[in-house]
């Protein structure tokens, strides 16, 4: 549901494009076929020529027909509606297809991510209590490295893909803090 969410602003511009397409062959088909046969049965208006469009060619219901009257009548209006058909059939559409899959396998991702935060943060946050040892739910660099020495928090560490050798060598980091003056001085981590 998420990821139809997202998707929402890329498919209304998908379908401002496609309308786009739709109303510009619709006036160049009505002015094009002014006059035929195939002109007053399928591009009387505008809002005529964009439906013709839009059923026989952009959703290809009963394509064949529409086109060989039109290829009889006018060539150059065949060649024009296959030019449609490439335009709207074969890319708008397949571009929102695309953009549709690739949303949806961002909001996945991100939700896998965040499903694995709160599986670590779950386990964790035990490891943390008891290791707390001023109580204040705040991690002191001591404590933080007493909680890498267990065996079972790193474990949790790797299985998400943390690097805990490189968290070590960047201990010091982690718990340095500089003030408004540059001054540096050691400082605790809130632990949720």
């Amino acid at each position: 549901i998420k990821g139809m969410v997202a998707a929402g602003r890329s498919v209304f511009f998908t379908l401002c494009l496609l309308f786009i397409l739709l109303y510009v062959f619709g006036i160049a088909f009505r002015q094009l076929a002014d006059g035929t046969d195939v002109g007053n049965l399928y591009f009387s208006s505008v809002l005529s020529a964009m439906y013709t469009l839009l059923i026989d060619g952009c959703l290809m219901d009963g394509l064949g027909g529409v086109v060989r009257q039109l290829g009889k009548e006018s060539p150059v209006c065949g060649v024009l509606f296959w030019i449609f058909v490439l335009l709207s059939s074969l890319t708008v559409l397949n571009m929102l297809i695309g953009v549709l899959c690739e949303v949806v396998s961002a909001v996945a991702a991100t939700e896998k991510e965040s499903l694995a935060v709160n599986w670590v943060m779950e386990h964790m946050k035990k490891l943390f209590d008891n290791l707390d040892e001023s109580g204040d739910g705040k991690i002191s660099k001591d404590e933080f490295l007493a909680i890498l020495e267990k065996p079972e928090a790193c474990g949790l560490l790797e299985e998400v893909g943390v690097d805990v050798i490189g968290m070590i060598d960047q201990v010091d980091a982690i718990f340095m803090e500089t003030d408004e003056v540059g001054a540096t001085q050691m400082k605790e981590l809130d632990f949720p």
